[in-house]
């Protein structure tokens, strides 16, 4: 991945800061999985549906004692926002960001079984970021698992290989088909659980962050060192103008084509006519009735 992509794309200065970007859903529980990372109360976060996050935030911190972590909190995906503010907001992040960011994490509530509701919100997280290699910065992240579990008597809801269990019955559903082949078959990406509210507990976490340091290493192998920089957006918006004009090509030539075989229609029609004319006479030429008859 040598190529830069016209500079959506660069090397990465700082390999012991990793700069996360949170995307998702309203009520995914992007705020809490900053904290949760954070290990500290730096984003509002709320248990509810309803959107807390207004306008993007950035704060950093400590996961070991040479390596710091950056997290990017976005406002959600939801019915209210059109599709260019959520855009905007993306673009602005990706602008503030001026390291890149080495991984998006995409947020998706996993307090219940995952439908094919999530294929949307990754095609629509996709035409904001057409780019070839994109898929490979993105990790998909499961929230509030803890939660289903305890909702069906479980007990130890806090175990990752109990919650990992839980998405990989959901990741079987047919539906998810397209999620599954660009995001972990394409990208070859690992997906992950975690579960805010099991902050305090030391093990849990420890597990969590060095699973996330892992991801986003392979994440840089794979990249060469490469991060998404803001121009990723700007490759978006060439891509989406030139499919915008090819789609208007597209439909000024059927509009033509259906015009050219009205034209030819009507001349055939004109012809069929005047050579029935010309054989038999306008006197035998049938009336409009369909039948000639004798008086």
């Amino acid at each position: 991945m040598g190529n830069t992509q016209g500079g959506t794309l660069k090397k990465k200065k700082n390999y012991k800061e990793y700069t996360v970007m949170l995307v998702g859903k309203i009520g995914a529980g992007k705020s809490s999985l900053g904290n949760f990372l954070l290990k500290d109360e730096r984003f509002l976060a709320s248990d509810d549906l309803a959107p807390v996050t207004d306008k993007n935030m950035a704060e950093c911190g400590k996961l070991y004692d040479d390596l710091t972590i950056k997290v990017i909190d976005t406002p959600g995906f939801g019915d209210f926002r059109s599709h260019e503010k959520i855009k905007e907001d993306l673009a602005d992040a990706l602008y503030e960001s001026i390291d890149g960011v080495d991984a998006f994490l995409f947020v998706i509530n996993g307090s219940e079984r995952i439908g094919k509701e999530l294929v949307g919100q990754f095609e629509m997280f996709e035409r904001f970021m057409h780019h070839e290699h994109f898929f490979n910065y993105v990790i998909p992240v499961f929230t509030k698992v803890d939660q289903r579990l305890s909702n069906k008597g479980e007990t130890d809801t806090h175990s990752y290989e109990k919650q990992e269990r839980l998405i990989n019955e959901d990741l079987k559903n047919q539906q998810l088909k397209p999620f599954k082949e660009k995001v972990l078959e394409k990208a070859k990406q690992n997906w992950m659980v975690i579960s805010s509210t099991c902050r305090d507990d030391e093990f849990y976490y420890d597990v969590i962050i060095k699973k996330l340091i892992q991801t986003i290493e392979g994440i840089r192998i794979k990249s060469q060192g490469m991060v998404c920089t803001a121009n990723i957006m700007k490759k978006a918006e060439e891509i989406g103008e030139e499919e915008r004009a090819k789609l208007e090509m597209d439909r000024e030539k059927e509009i033509r084509r259906i015009i050219i075989g009205i034209i030819l229609q009507m001349i055939m029609q004109d012809i069929t006519g005047s050579e029935f004319t010309e054989m038999f006479g306008d006197d035998d030429k049938p009336s409009e009735g369909g039948a000639t008859g004798t008086s």
